[in-house]
């Protein structure tokens, strides 16, 4: 394994510090990019330092959360995970450093000092992310490398993405109350139409959380999956490999349904993006393939 871990040791990590995807990911983007020596921003998270200092041997670690999205995850989000590395992080000073703000608004100590920006399950939820975008090519030094997997999208069967569930007030095994949203039920479906359907199923302060969070929160950014790559593309950076991942089709009514719907835009299927972009030193830019997770 390129993180260097044993079986007991993964456990152990995933257990004390509430970790599932986040392994297979980094595994990855270590195959891909070998992290050891390297400077490190991580945008949405902050991996444990014992993980990505002791055992991938990075030579610095620099974790970026949003404040708001902080506030909604409370004490499910890493940052407060990382309390049970929190000996380990008191020794290694400026090696490995939180900052509470969002991805663009890193200041200009950060410019030009980073190998790699590290990202995982989190550019579905950047509001700004052109911005950002723009702001990460910043951060890198030259010949730098971005590496994100996201999901879900908008676009995707699931893009909802809601933090909430079915409260207990309801019986979920009863059919009409065992789910929120039909597949791509977001995006087929009008506000109006989704708040009359949840107050029936449901009740109407259900519908209106369930309103907020789907169409107003900025818990996610709402970019349909051809977006993604439009960013990438105009954003200065050389995109090394771009690949949709974790598909599941709509049926044939279903697609055009939605394309009728978004003029524009026809890739529903997919759940979610993985890419890996470079800051240039020369201004080509190479698209390759890569397998479909």
């Amino acid at each position: 394994m390129t993180l260097n871990l044993s079986e007991n040791q993964i456990t152990r990590i995933r257990e004390t510090f509430k970790l599932s995807y986040h392994l297979p990911y980094l595994e990855h983007c270590a195959q891909k990019i070998p992290l050891k020596g390297l400077d490190v921003l991580e945008i949405g998270g902050a991996l444990p330092a014992s993980l990505v200092l002791d055992h991938c041997e990075c030579n610095s670690w620099t974790a970026v959360e949003a404040p708001s999205y902080d506030e909604e995850l409370g004490e499910a989000n890493q940052f407060h995970r990382n309390e049970a590395d929190k000996r380990r992080v008191d020794a290694l000073g400026q090696r490995y450093r939180h900052h509470y703000c969002n991805a663009e608004d890193l200041d200009g100590s950060h410019h030009n000092q980073y190998d790699l920006i590290f990202s995982i399950a989190c550019f579905e939820h950047i509001a700004r992310l052109p911005l950002a975008i723009e702001q990460m090519l910043l951060y890198l030094k030259p010949g730098g490398k971005l590496f994100t997997m996201h999901s879900p999208i908008w676009s995707a069967f699931d893009g909802h993405h809601l933090p909430i569930g079915i409260p207990d007030r309801f019986d979920k095994q009863l059919q009409h109350q065992s789910y929120i949203f039909q597949p791509w039920g977001h995006l087929l479906q009008s506000r109006s139409q989704t708040y009359a359907d949840i107050s029936n199923r449901f009740d109407k302060q259900f519908a209106e959380e369930v309103i907020y969070n789907t169409y107003n929160s900025n818990h996610i950014n709402r970019y349909f999956s051809e977006d993604y790559f439009t960013i990438f593309n105009n954003s200065g950076f050389s995109i090394l490999e771009y690949q949709t991942t974790f598909h599941r089709h709509p049926d044939q009514q279903t697609q055009q349904t939605l394309e009728t719907r978004y003029p524009g835009y026809k890739q529903f299927a997919n759940n979610g993006i993985y890419a890996i972009l470079q800051k240039p030193q020369t201004t080509h830019s190479v698209i390759s393939q890569v397998t479909k997770f």
